[in-house]
């Protein structure tokens, strides 16, 4: 019987300590084909159980290779300080490079702060002007711009089978936690929406040329928010509801799935013959209120995404394998393309070989066509050795 189709997602601290050869090994055996390889990255602080050299890593966001300077504008890459001179995307890859694990880049190109901060120019704009500076607009050229940069320095400088890429889009509300945020007001659903609801010149211009009333949305979106504020409106309403009632809103909202499809096949023709994956996932961790079917929320029109991509992941992070079924049937029911299920395979969503059997049973159920798992340097050896026995198991 062919083998479960399995990847691993992976920090390149944690191969570069180890020694890129011995882990490659140490994938082969546990039944792992694919390494999803972080190139950029979001700030992070990850807790390393195995790795040799360091038990945490700490670093803004920023990227894990040398990047062709020629090829940027007005936004370029912040090279990770701890790299430094040093090129771990292609240390890791020349180490690869014979062996049966193929790499694949992932990339997070909008979701940073180091970048916000830098360009706050070309940060996404709260109804009220704020800059949020954990995201870069995708309706900004030289955010643009620089994305396409980006995508096409990693997949024609380091030979990438594929470029997965996560959160290249308006992203949501609160920006999925930044520092020590202090947010003693709950938002809700309908709150958080708008709270991450770019207003900058960009989207405003595009929503104009659309015929769409930007005054009006604006406006009402600000009163949405002091209304939750001051306890006028309930935390618990829907955005789908809100918006029926403040017409002006959704359409402003509709404008940017045109601005992210269009970006998105400049993507694809960037990374070609490389593939084109984006990552689907709505709410925090382990939150199970939000699935793929509210994607629309950070801007991506599912039906053009499945024209422009060759495959797509769910990051289904959730304690309930029912909830990981419900992710992946919805996924293939809204795209037609190959779609790979991202299961956190620790805490805080599994604690047990059998919990992780569950997902892993749960997933293929649903008709995932792939695997992947979160993540090889954070999980324990143990951890690890489950992958290696679940996939034995399902072969």
């Amino acid at each position: 019987m062919v083998g479960v189709n399995a990847a691993i997602w992976a920090h390149p601290w944690d191969l570069i300590d180890e020694g890129p050869e011995s882990a490659a090994d140490r994938l082969e055996t546990l039944g792992i084909s694919t390494v999803n390889l972080a190139t950029t990255m979001h700030s992070v602080q990850t807790l390393n159980p195995h790795n040799p050299e360091r038990k945490t890593f700490f670093a803004d966001a920023s990227a894990y290779f040398q990047p062709e300077d020629e090829r940027y504008g007005e936004i370029t890459p912040d090279v990770n300080e701890t790299m430094g001179d040093a090129n771990w995307a292609a240390e890791i890859a020349n180490a690869f490079d014979g062996s049966p694990i193929s790499l694949r880049s992932w990339t997070v190109p909008f979701h940073s702060s180091q970048q916000g901060r830098n360009h706050p120019d070309a940060t996404i704009r709260s109804p009220f002007g704020d800059s949020l500076v954990w995201g870069l607009c995708p309706s900004n050229p030289a955010v643009q711009e620089y994305g396409r940069a980006l995508v096409g320095d990693v997949a024609n400088n380091h030979g990438f089978d594929a470029i997965e890429m996560e959160l290249a889009d308006y992203q949501y509300g609160t920006g999925y936690g930044w520092h020590h945020q202090e947010f003693f007001t709950e938002l809700g659903p309908l709150g958080e929406f708008l709270f991450g609801l770019c207003f900058c010149d960009h989207c405003q211009e595009n929503a104009r040329d659309a015929g769409v009333d930007v005054e009006t949305a604006r406006e009402n979106a600000r009163a949405g928010l002091e209304a939750r504020f001051d306890g006028g409106l309930a935390s618990t309403t829907d955005v789908g509801g809100g918006l029926a009632e403040h017409r002006a809103v959704a359409a402003y909202a509709d404008v940017r799935r045109d601005t992210l499809t269009d970006l998105f096949e400049s993507f694809a023709d960037e990374i070609a013959p490389a593939d084109f994956t984006y990552y689907l996932k709505m709410g925090g961790l382990g939150d199970d209120r939000m699935g793929v079917e509210h994607s629309w929320k950070h801007g991506l029109d599912l039906t053009a995404l499945s024209e422009v991509a060759d495959d797509v992941t769910v990051l289904a992070y959730h304690e309930d394998p029912a909830v990981v079924r419900d992710d992946v049937r919805a996924t293939k029911e809204l795209l037609d393309v190959p779609v790979t299920a991202g299961i956190l395979a620790g805490h805080p969503i599994l604690d047990t070989k059998d919990r992780l059997a569950d997902q892993v049973d749960a997933a293929l159920e649903a008709g995932a066509d792939r695997l992947s798992f979160y993540g090889y340097g954070v999980l324990p050896e143990r951890n690890l050795e489950w992958i290696g026995d679940v996939l034995e198991s399902v072969q």
